[in-house]
């Protein structure tokens, strides 16, 4: 083994687990993804899970949704506002939360957008999971209002976690590679 790769430090592999509404609110979420990916280089390695809300109705799907949730370090939830959360979201959220780890995590919630940045009971919900799940919580209906063209990082950076930990930064996030069998 050579000298160089010796020195090489391993980067730190955080589990990013993304659920999402459609495509709408899927996209939103990766231009988050990507818009990071660009602020962290490859100093995290980041392992990535995409699911639609759909497939949690799909017991082999949501089975593999909550093993891969309930040992994440980052849960990103984005849906469209004023509508809550599909039942198949809250039934599959009670299978995997009583066996979270109870290693530091976060909560990000990508509900509203510019034209709609009320908060609404999928805001309320998602806290609530966190507080249960012992999570910190990212939320704010205006989260992705405040994000200036090409600029996804800023509303990320002023937000305050409502539990400061030193658990995974936000802003360190990159898109997945592909999207596998998700899509």
């Amino acid at each position: 083994m050579d000298a160089t790769n010796k020195d090489r430090v391993k980067p730190e592999v955080v589990s990013v687990v993304i659920l999402y509404e459609d495509r709408k609110t899927r996209d939103r979420a990766l231009d988050v993804c990507r818009h990071m990916q660009g602020q962290v280089g490859g100093e995290i390695e980041w392992k990535f899970s995409w699911w639609r809300f759909d497939f949690l109705q799909d017991s082999k799907l949501a089975e593999q949704a909550a093993e891969a949730s309930s040992v994440g370090d980052l849960l990103v939830i984005s849906a469209h506002p004023g509508g809550g959360l599909p039942d198949a979201f809250t039934r599959w959220v009670e299978t995997w939360l009583p066996n979270k780890t109870h290693r530091e995590s976060l909560l990000v919630a990508l509900i509203g957008s510019e034209q709609d940045p009320q908060e609404d009971l999928a805001c309320d919900y998602l806290r609530t999971i966190a507080t249960r799940g012992k999570m910190d919580y990212l939320g704010s209906s205006l989260l992705m209002a405040r994000i200036p063209a090409g600029n996804a990082i800023q509303p990320l950076r002023s937000q305050s976690v409502e539990r400061k930990k030193s658990g995974p930064d936000p802003s360190r996030i990159m898109p997945p590679s592909h999207w596998g069998i998700n899509e």
